[in-house]
């Protein structure tokens, strides 16, 4: 890696980026600084290929098509030669810092670890969700571009199974203690570090578990902001002699308001005797066409009980087939709705998605994975129609939207994302 160091700036990658200036790096990968035709800064990692991952590539490529705002944007990846030798490279968003060299001047305070905390979670939702995981969430992979907080996304991989999500946890409880060392850590942070440390990966706390721990917390909490207003009510009973220096404040915007209610009053006793003449005038006329309309229709109504009277004596002259008929009837009244009941059952195709893979191969071994965890999700690879290039992870099959529903709750309560969705793919 130092020859890539002396050699690398001035190189150019695929014609595509020039290598400025050395940031750092070992004999596993380097970090250089370019920039874009715009003038845009940019972050490319220098990977020998020789000492890449097999599927290295791919999941950069998969990585570029990520959108989070808590993710370091991967703009390009590509395989280029540099002095003879094939590397692979990776082009990011230029970060403005590192928390790492943050924490060098001294630890965070509590509110500016909660706000790490939260960006990592939010992060972690997503990845988890796209069948992804980080693997490395300390403070040398997290980085701060403008105001914003975001996870480098240089070293994501594919979870085979849901360790790796027990596994980002555990390291997201270290990365806590390690923002606020030496000093000690305070609730409700110090009990979601005691149990994202828990030995037992199914023992640990989920994201969803984490996430409602501070929800509480932060419900608590609001009590000591009134006893600190409660100062500041004494002070202004206990100084009645300020009341009237206050008045002058609200004399300025006094003014304005009566005009608009003079106005109103002026106009409404000139507009009051108009309105109900044209109104009253209309409804007489309404009523006296409704009257009209109802005299004339009287001698139609009339004949229509006559006309009634012949047409039923013929249809009740056999007495003795009816109850045939009528049984019949209901028969085939019941059947005819339970089969426009069963058409439109079938209609419905609500299916509960947990994963998205870019490969068969990969959602079939989450399904197998799932299958043997929980047999009673009944998890399988589903494609839907006229879609190509991703795979799907569904539970429980086709099903109505509220088997859907419950089937989405006992997913997400058995440690599943709680991104895990349900979505209607009826034709």
């Amino acid at each position: 890696m130092v020859d890539i160091k002396a050699l690398g700036e001035g190189v150019s990658l695929a014609g595509e980026y020039t290598l400025e200036q050395w940031i750092g790096g070992d004999e596993r990968a380097a970090f250089f600084g370019t920039s874009f035709a715009g003038g845009e800064q940019a972050l490319v990692k220098l990977v020998p290929e020789r000492a890449a991952d097999g599927g290295q590539l791919a999941i950069w490529q998969r990585t570029r098509h990520l959108r989070h705002r808590h993710l370091l944007d991967l703009r390009d990846a590509g395989r280029a030669d540099v002095a003879g030798e094939p590397y692979l490279y990776a082009v990011f968003e230029y970060p403005d810092d590192n928390l790492a060299s943050a924490i060098e001047h001294g630890p965070l305070s509590e509110e500016e670890t909660r706000e790490v905390l939260d960006a990592c979670m939010d992060a972690l939702r997503y990845l988890h969700g796209q069948g992804l995981v980080h693997g490395a969430i300390d403070p040398q992979h997290i980085v701060a571009v403008g105001n914003t907080i975001k996870l480098a996304t240089d070293g994501l991989r594919e979870s085979d199974d849901l360790e790796g999500h027990a596994e980002d946890v555990r390291q997201l409880g270290g990365l806590v203690s390690a923002l606020l060392a030496p000093n000690p850590v305070g609730e409700p942070l110090r009990t979601i570090v005691e149990h994202t440390a828990e030995a037992d990966p199914r023992d640990r706390w989920t994201l969803a578990e984490i996430a409602n721990a501070l929800r509480t917390a932060a419900v608590v909490s609001p009590p000591p902001v009134k006893v600190e207003a409660q100062p500041m009510e004494q002070t202004v009973t206990a100084e009645p002699a300020e009341a009237p220096a206050a008045r002058p404040e609200p004399v300025p915007a006094a003014p304005p308001l009566p005009p608009p209610a003079r106005r109103v009053a002026a106009v409404e006793p000139e507009r009051l005797p108009r309105f109900p003449r044209w109104i009253f005038a209309g409804l007489a006329i309404v009523l006296l066409a409704i009257l009209v309309f109802n005299w004339r229709k009287r001698p139609q109504t009339a004949t229509a009980p006559a006309q009634r009277e012949r047409v039923l004596p013929p249809v009740a002259a056999p007495p003795v087939k009816a109850p045939r008929s009528n049984e019949a009837a209901r028969s085939v009244e019941s059947k005819a709705p339970q089969a426009e009941a069963s058409r439109g059952a079938a209609k419905e195709m609500w299916r509960v998605i947990a994963f998205t893979y870019g490969s068969h191969d990969a959602a079939a071994k989450k399904v197998k994975n799932l299958n043997q965890r929980w047999p009673e999700l009944r998890a399988g690879v589903f494609t839907p129609k006229d879609q190509r290039g991703y795979y799907l992870v569904a539970l429980g099959g086709r099903m109505t939207r509220q088997e859907a529903q419950r089937l989405q709750r006992k997913a997400r309560s058995a440690g599943l994302p709680r991104d895990t969705y349900i979505q209607n793919y009826s034709e």
